[in-house]
């Protein structure tokens, strides 16, 4: 029976499993290879180092996510639904979420590149469009529910304390409206000064 070839995209595929059912910090040469039926040997023929494997995986993981958003979503109130996407991404997937959002691999140095390298495209869009406010104003309305849809998760991805699905959503429900009333309270205040 002929052996078989390692490919980067074998090894890869190894240790995103890895990272899925033990988080990413148990992924390693020695872990990878062992997934991949192999030695160390053609993990670094394939990756210059252990650096490049895993800024490989974060941006795998980071598609499987895309992925998953795109199976889960509702395309109707897509805004709203890639919140709640998240909630459960943490729930169901607690290592990738990790890896994703609470790992060095991030390499944000501020909440602007964080938002930047996560915010789905066309949403800040469909805010403006089905809210009738600004740019600027469906941007900080994302921003905001963002960070606090990402607190929960957290919460959830880490263990720290159970939070019932529906309990979430009814607090994104309350954190996105408080948003809102505040946009627009801004907004009237200054078309009145």
């Amino acid at each position: 029976m002929p052996r078989q070839r390692i490919t980067k995209e074998l090894i890869l595929t190894k240790a995103f499993e890895l990272a899925r059912e033990q988080g990413y910090e148990a992924v390693n040469a020695r872990s990878a290879a062992k997934r991949a039926g192999c030695s160390v040997q053609p993990i670094y023929s394939c990756y210059e180092n252990m650096e490049d494997l895993m800024g490989e995986l974060f941006s795998y993981t980071k598609q499987f996510l895309g992925r998953y958003i795109e199976e889960h979503a509702d395309k109707r109130n897509f805004f709203e639904s890639i919140g709640l996407c998240h909630i459960s991404f943490a729930n169901e997937e607690k290592y990738l979420f990790r890896l994703l959002f609470m790992s060095p691999y991030v390499e944000a140095e501020n909440f602007q590149e964080f938002y930047a390298r996560f915010m789905v495209d066309g949403v800040e869009e469909e805010i403006q469009e089905n809210l009738g406010i600004s740019r600027q104003q469906a941007r900080e309305l994302y921003q905001q529910m963002m960070i606090y849809t990402h607190g929960i998760a957290s919460i959830i991805a880490t263990d720290a304390a159970a939070i019932p699905y529906e309990e979430a959503h009814k607090m994104i429900d309350v954190a996105f409206w408080a948003f809102l009333a505040r946009i627009r309270k801004e907004k009237d205040e200054s078309n009145h000064s």
